[in-house]
């Protein structure tokens, strides 16, 4: 029973934790850029790419974390004596292993170019929401801190 309970936290911590990557959309914001002032400005995209978007990958997060206590406590259910130890070892580094790459994993993107009303041209990456085409007129969002976004006229 102690088993199913330890199992069942485990891959509840790794569902949670498939939420943890970032989210490269269009269409998206974080709550500390909302009400933001940016610069925008109009273009027309003249072409378009499939990218892969991967984290920065600065160092272990709470995604190692999460899943090396889950692992920990999964592997602690298991084996008896001093064989307890080692599959509460065995556990965590799983747990940590794939926990980490669960919060590093890549996402889906697309490398927009767009040719500025005023001739420029300029090149981002986004995630593939909104949906833009060739050809389509967009606005460019320049946030104050520096991220751009995309998103059709």
């Amino acid at each position: 029973m102690i088993c199913k309970v330890y199992s069942v936290c485990f891959f509840l911590a790794m569902a949670l934790l498939s939420g943890c990557s970032n989210e490269f959309s269009g269409d998206r914001y974080q709550e500390s850029n909302a009400g933001e002032v940016a610069r925008t400005d109009h273009g027309t995209v003249i072409s378009l790419r499939k990218v892969e978007i991967k984290p920065d990958g600065n160092g272990l997060g709470a995604g190692a974390i999460l899943g090396g206590v889950g692992g920990g406590l999964l592997g602690s259910a298991f084996g008896k004596g001093g064989g307890k130890i080692l599959t509460t070892a065995a556990g965590a580094l799983a747990g940590g292993v794939a926990g980490n790459a669960i919060q590093n994993k890549a996402q889906d993107g697309i490398e927009y170019t767009v040719k500025l009303d005023n001739g420029s041209i300029i090149t981002l990456a986004q995630g593939p929401t909104p949906s833009i085409s060739v050809g389509q007129g967009v606005y460019v969002v320049n946030s104050n801190r520096g991220r751009s976004r995309i998103v059709p006229e």
